[in-house]
């Protein structure tokens, strides 16, 4: 039997810790395990702030994964990089040549050298990622320049950066809790790689997740990623602002979820219907302003915009998006559908997110070790090839025999043997000297 690549998915959302285990078959990823948990102030906008807690909460969700595993412990993990600090930065490399140049496979790859050694990130910021952007030949586009003549070439990339001191803490976090970070991948382009069409990301959009602390902005055109931020607002500070109400957390929560905007619900016991709309309006209108000014901000022509994450199921949010993004073409995708099955038992619901369906995608390294049943040692097994009781009379009869005249020797054997094997051959001694004497006898009457 073959090996089972076993691959573990991790995300630290601002909201909670989500893990999961799965193989890739034929028909697709089969889920294995699902867990997670909500963070408590330990994970601030995506951020980890306590080191401890928040290995403590890895423990768990690996404990709980391994507790629906056979015999599989989880060693290794593929996380998503998300939160506040995530940004892209572009940055380009030119190359002029005397005389028009045919571009080789070299030149393209000597460029992205020069910006991996040259690109300076921001003080305190490092590079975890960079995205390859078109071409241009002699001021002209071209995404595939290789065998193209040109006397100008210039490339084009974007670099995706977080603050150094989140990525260090996000790693503490895993090396206390004994599991390996495998790879990590950008949260904002997995979620576009499943949830935008090919069409949409050619013909220029943006995709906007709402989460609970932060707001992530991508904007796509061309095919390609070109700009990527993170706004340190989300769904939680609707929430917030309704607590100001005087009403506490989980009644702000339940209006926010049932109620949304403008519904026609009564009144709340305490709180008008329009105070309720003008808080939630308030808040919406600060994000949706900033969504849009990042997008004008990216220079691309975009026109339409796919919303996701938690925020993004806000009732009537569709009546926000007339309001203040009146010349954009939004709809929502609150509920990504994943082409997996799970195991008997193994609950996804309310779990599963499009980061680790990716990462489970994109994972190509085993990330469990099958643990060998222990092997108990061996007992000893004593093997009676005989009675002693027979043997012992036998030996007695043969001794009387010796004794009464019929043995060569004529003296009495010893009845004492170390080993079986002296006992065998005395035996066999014995045997052969009786048959050597009834021959002799036998003989004798012949003469």
């Amino acid at each position: 039997m073959g090996r089972t690549d076993y691959i573990t998915a991790i995300e630290i959302s601002s909201s909670k810790i989500s893990g999961t285990v799965g193989v890739k078959t034929y028909e697709g990823i089969k889920i294995l395990a699902a867990a997670s948990m909500p963070v408590t102030g330990f994970v601030s906008k995506g951020v980890v702030r306590n080191v401890d807690e928040t290995s403590n909460a890895i423990n768990c969700i690996i404990n709980s994964l391994e507790s629906n595993l056979d015999n599989v412990e989880i060693k290794r993990a593929y996380v998503s990089l998300a939160g506040l600090t995530v940004c892209s930065i572009r940055s380009k490399v030119t190359r002029e040549f005397e005389s028009y140049t045919k571009i080789t496979p070299e030149i393209i790859n000597s460029m992205a050298d020069e910006n991996d050694s040259a690109f300076n990130a921001p003080e305190g910021y490092a590079r975890v990622q960079t995205i390859g952007q078109e071409y241009r030949l002699d001021g002209k586009i071209d995404k595939n320049p290789v065998g193209a003549p040109t006397k100008l070439i210039e490339s084009n990339y974007l670099n995706i950066v977080v603050k150094e001191q989140y990525l260090n803490q996000l790693n503490e976090s895993f090396r206390q809790a004994n599991i390996e970070i495998a790879d990590s991948f950008c949260a904002a382009r997995m979620d576009a790689d499943i949830i935008l069409s090919n069409d949409a990301r050619r013909n220029g959009c943006a995709l906007v997740n709402i989460g609970a602390d932060t707001t992530t902005v991508a904007v796509y055109n061309n095919e390609m990623m070109r700009k990527l931020v993170v706004l340190p607002l989300g769904s939680g500070n609707v929430t917030m602002d309704l607590c100001s109400l005087q009403i506490s957390r989980d009644e702000a929560e339940e209006i926010k979820i049932t109620r949304g905007y403008k519904s026609q619900y009564a009144d709340h016991p305490t709180i008008d219907g329009d105070t309720i709309n003008n808080v939630i309006n308030a808040r919406m209108c600060e994000i949706l302003q900033n969504v849009k000014y990042q997008i004008e901000e990216s220079g691309e022509n975009i026109g339409h915009i796919t919303f996701t994450g938690g925020g993004s199921k806000l009732k009537n949010l569709n009546i926000l998006f007339e309001e203040y993004l009146p010349n954009f073409k939004c709809d929502i995708i609150s509920e990504p559908q994943f082409s997996l099955v799970s195991s008997s038992g193994v609950n996804i619901n309310g779990i599963f997110s499009t980061a680790l369906y990716s990462l489970l995608k994109l994972g190509n390294e085993n990330c469990c070790e099958e643990l060998k049943p222990a092997v108990q040692p061996a007992k000893p097994i004593e093997q009676t090839f005989f009675d002693e009781e027979p043997f012992a009379e036998t030996q007695k009869k043969a001794e009387e025999k010796k004794n009464s005249g019929k043995s060569n020797s004529g003296k009495k054997s010893e009845s004492k043997f170390k080993t079986l094997t002296d006992r065998f051959k005395q035996i066999t001694l014995d045997f052969v000297g009786q048959v050597t004497e009834d021959e002799g006898e036998d003989n004798n009457d012949d003469i």
